[in-house]
């Protein structure tokens, strides 16, 4: 593998590793984050969201 690849498995590895840790903090914590689309919104543990601010 080139230092390109490398790279990008490294990447893709960490990804899912953020992936599980968000999902395992989601059970747990109420967190706040920005969705793809700009829309600002509250997880809360029971699954619930709650939308704080709109993308406008």
């Amino acid at each position: 593998m080139n230092k390109r690849e490398e790279l990008l498995e490294q990447q893709r590895r960490m990804h899912i590793l953020f992936e599980a840790w968000m999902n395992d903090k989601k059970t747990r914590e109420v967190l706040t984050y920005r969705r793809a689309n700009g829309d600002l919104i509250e997880h809360h543990p029971d699954g619930s969201e709650k939308v704080i601010e709109y993308a406008g």
